[in-house]
């Protein structure tokens, strides 16, 4: 797999994901990641209209798509290759939508390959917690894109996809 292009990154440097690359910029609303400390980063993020639940009002899976988002690309940064083994997602109070939020993201630890991540999402100038989200993600090996396409392409030959 090629490294990490500059075509892959925001022009301040900060590793986007394969659906949003193309775009040059975080369609989720999330900022520059800034890493803090060896255990710390945090982001600014805005909720888009285009994911409103309610009035003024972010969906829960806005809410969760960023925290796997911006926690799995604050590890990526830190030169980890990772995927998403687990995501919880406490949602705590509504999260406005076109207001500046402030993602809060803690390694908690490792085991191997695995590790412990915990974030908060917050008002930019409020301490009130608006959700908070806690997993684990998985030093990835380097062949694991591929073992994936090998699957799929079993599957489609075994339900008669000769098309893929």
């Amino acid at each position: 797999m090629p490294s990490t292009s500059e075509s892959q990154r925001t022009a301040a440097g900060t590793v986007l994901c394969g659906g949003c690359r193309g775009h040059g910029h975080c369609r989720l609303g999330v900022g520059e990641i800034e890493l803090v400390s060896d255990t710390i980063a945090q982001a600014p993020v805005t909720c888009a209209t285009a994911f409103h639940a309610g009035p003024r009002v972010a969906h829960g899976g806005w809410t969760a798509a960023m925290f796997d988002d911006v926690i799995g690309r604050a590890l990526t940064q830190r030169g980890l290759k990772v995927v998403t083994a687990s995501l919880t997602v406490d949602f705590l109070r509504p999260v406005p939508i076109e207001e500046p939020l402030i993602v809060e993201i803690l390694i908690d630890g490792r085991e191997g390959r695995r590790w412990s991540v915990a974030a908060t999402l917050r008002l930019l100038n409020d301490d009130a917690q608006l959700a908070r989200a806690s997993g684990i993600w998985v030093e990835r090996r380097d062949d694991h894109f591929d073992r994936h396409e090998l699957q799929m392409e079993a599957y489609r030959a075994m339900n008669g996809d000769t098309d893929a």
